[in-house]
């Protein structure tokens, strides 16, 4: 069977919430699977001077080690690294759903954006994650178990992530 590719390409604008006391961001980006592409969020964070002091970041290329399954906490991911990054911090670097940049530290995540600036928030991301496991041959019946029921995917990020002074807030 062939491996199945989910495209990730990010933007070069942003979106806020305030969680804690503390603003956080999150580049705006897309994901393709099956002629179907979702919204993205990454979180980053503004103030990091240097990269190691920032959220990791995927390189562009293509991540042959890919596996899709059902976390107990998140529900299902697509885990790039599935243990051979270079540091536990890529290591934990994952797709899943979530509705503000908050929701991420590095993570990744799909499903249809509303909203602008600090008001934006990603909806349907249960429902975006779902269709990427169906799209990749996943039985939507398939949720604990996922050494058993793990999907091989081809998660292919097109760009860098984009220098911070380049990037504007978005505004619908």
């Amino acid at each position: 069977m062939a491996t199945h590719v989910v495209s990730y390409q990010r933007d070069t604008s942003y979106v806020t919430n305030i969680s804690k006391g503390a603003t956080c961001y999150a580049v705006l980006g897309t994901m393709t699977v099956g002629g179907t592409t979702f919204r993205t969020f990454e979180r980053f964070s503004m103030m990091a001077d240097r990269p190691e002091n920032d959220f990791p970041h995927l390189a562009p290329g293509d991540y042959t080690t890919a596996v899709m399954y059902w976390h107990g906490k998140l529900g299902r991911v697509i885990n790039p690294y599935n243990g051979t990054g270079p540091s536990k911090r890529y290591n934990n670097v994952l797709v899943h759903a979530g509705s503000r940049p908050s929701h991420f530290e590095g993570c990744i995540g799909p499903g249809t954006l509303e909203g602008a600036g600090v008001t934006a928030k990603m909806t349907r991301g249960d429902q975006a994650m779902a269709f990427i496991w169906k799209s990749c041959g996943g039985n939507a019946a398939d949720k604990k178990g996922w050494s058993i029921r793990a999907l091989k995917v081809l998660l292919r990020v097109e760009n860098a992530f984009p220098g911070k002074a380049g990037l504007t807030l978005y505004t619908g």
